[in-house]
């Protein structure tokens, strides 16, 4: 009983936090979605959790639950307090109950149908998180090997790299096979056994289905922000939920991939919704979860460079497309006239092309990784290939270009060639950008169902407020 207390305190007090502080951040948004604020309020309020270990282990240590979880509890009553509105929540309730009764009945069970499945696929990989022992090789390796040393110091000590840690004597000094990587996810590890109150392998990954409801939260909200109905929102929540791989990354918890794939999506679903409505809401939200995705692995870092593109474009579309075609020929010009070998963020950058195609098409189309996505991904894209670049789709749509050029770089002309033939790569660094292109392909669906003009182009979308139909049809209807 009191594991089971502490793993629901470790994950409901951030929870709430982090929603409520979303809440605050949208009072004066155009529409306050309780559910956006919930999937949001998660990774942000894990994040909150996060800084606040950092400060007190350098100001006060040890911790103590107490000592994080007070100011947590003071940020979500502070929250409370800056964004209390009934009015608006009244409305965002109203305007749910009446969507759901408006429907024909034949589409309530659909939507019925579709959020009991995701319920039981999510609590069936919560059991396997909570009965699983720690296994995922890089998870008792780089990963949980930090939060156990820091849970039992209370604090942050130092990982060092094999060199210095022999060369020392210093018994605060730790190792493991990457030292030098980021500790979010550890001391989310580490402020769970905070909160059971001892070390259990099994029960600090809660943090792991705990994201993946987010995720499936944030992406329904979004996606009914575009304009799509209750039921097919549903439906399209479950067809990510239900991706093979991604099951994998939730019930094998202990690894960042799973956190990068959530962070990296819901910044590129704000960014997008700012780049049409521009709000200022939307764009905090992105920038947070682009910090997130930083904080996470180093290649957070080159995942949030793929973010700026699409600023570009939405502020001044030809020029930002424009900006788009440079980069892409200064890398080929960096590939025929470029050193052999550079070092960036980890990899070693090569101007040699590794050809790792076979093992690559069969993971993302032979296997039962990714059930028909990347199958999808090319019908729809070549479907609705002359609406991509008009002024409602471009910034996503150079978001996902950018997203697929940096796993072509990396897989072909980096030292992480290796990891795709050994098959310890091929998966997990697509799945960053799977809920990101999840949202890519129902934004091409619903925009062809709409008819939206493939001739409609404008510089400069406009400021629109209200629905996904509205906003989409003023930011992809202006003048030339």
């Amino acid at each position: 009983m009191r594991d089971l207390l502490g793993v629901t305190l470790s994950v409901v007090l951030p929870w709430v936090a982090g929603t409520l502080a979303v809440a605050a951040l949208r009072n004066r948004a155009s529409e306050r979605d309780w559910l956006l604020c919930a999937g949001y309020g998660y990774p942000i309020g894990a994040f909150a959790t996060t800084l606040v270990m950092r400060a007190v282990s350098l100001l006060a240590p040890p911790w103590g639950l107490s000592v994080v979880a007070v100011p947590l509890a003071l940020l979500a009553i502070g929250a409370f307090l800056l964004g209390r509105s009934g009015e608006a929540w009244n409305r965002a309730w109203t305007r749910s109950r009446d969507a759901f009764g408006a429907m024909p009945a034949s589409l309530r069970g659909v939507l019925c149908i579709g959020v009991l499945l995701i319920a039981v696929r999510l609590a069936g990989l919560a059991a396997e998180v909570a009965l699983r022992p720690l296994l995922p090789f890089d998870s008792w390796t780089q990963w949980s090997t930090k939060a156990l040393v820091w849970y039992h110091y209370g604090r942050i000590v130092p990982f060092v790299s094999p060199e210095q840690w022999l060369s020392t004597s210093d018994p605060m000094r730790f190792v493991d096979s990457h030292s030098g990587y980021p500790g979010t996810v550890p001391l989310l590890q580490a402020w769970t056994a905070l909160c059971i109150g001892h070390w259990d392998e099994s029960l600090i990954n809660a943090p792991w289905p705990a994201l993946s409801c987010a995720l499936g939260l944030a992406f329904y909200a979004q996606v009914r922000r575009v304009g799509v109905s209750p039921a097919v929102a549903a439906l399209c929540t479950y067809l990510l939920m239900s991706l093979p791989f991604l099951d994998v990354q939730i019930a094998l918890a202990g690894c960042a991939d799973l956190f990068m794939a959530v962070a990296y999506g819901l910044a590129a679903m704000a960014l997008w919704q700012w780049t049409l409505r521009r709000e200022r809401s939307d764009a905090v939200l992105a920038l947070i979860m682009t910090v997130v995705a930083v904080s996470l692995k180093i290649e957070g870092m080159l995942w949030a460079l793929t973010l700026l593109p699409p600023v570009l474009v939405s502020i001044h579309r030809r020029a930002g497309l424009s900006t788009v075609a440079l980069v892409a020929g200064a890398a080929l010009l960096y590939v025929f006239f470029g050193p052999p070998e550079v070092e960036i963020f980890g990899y070693i950058l090569r101007t040699r092309f590794s050809n790792v195609s076979q093992p690559l098409l069969e993971h993302l189309f032979l296997m039962d990784n990714w059930h028909l996505l990347w199958y999808l991904t090319i019908v729809m894209v070549a479907a609705n290939y002359r609406i991509l670049l008009t002024p409602a789709l471009a910034p996503m749509s150079v978001t996902l270009l950018g997203g697929l050029a940096f796993v072509f770089v990396v897989f072909f002309f980096t030292s992480a060639a290796g990891g795709v033939e050994d098959e310890s790569l091929v998966n997990r660094l697509p799945l960053h950008l799977v809920p990101a292109l999840a949202f890519y392909l129902v934004l091409l669906w619903h925009v062809r169902r709409r008819g939206i003009s493939p001739d409609a182009a404008v510089s400069s979308p406009p400021r629109v407020a209200g629905s996904g139909d509205e906003a989409l049809a003023a930011g992809a209807g202006g003048s030339q």
